[in-house]
């Protein structure tokens, strides 16, 4: 017995939003990995200071 179509939908609809969030939270942090997102590190704080 195959479920409804409803429920297909829905299944369907939950598994590209769980996609969706998964892909985004790895390519965040991808990139705060590799220091494109984030700049508020310590070193980079300290080397602010000391340009001012």
């Amino acid at each position: 017995m195959s479920p409804s179509a409803f429920a297909a939908v829905a299944l369907l609809g939950f598994w590209v939003l769980m996609m969706f969030v998964v892909t985004a939270a790895t390519g965040e942090d991808q990139l705060r990995a590799t220091g494109w997102v984030d700049d508020s590190t310590p070193d980079r704080r300290e080397r602010s200071r000391s340009k001012d």
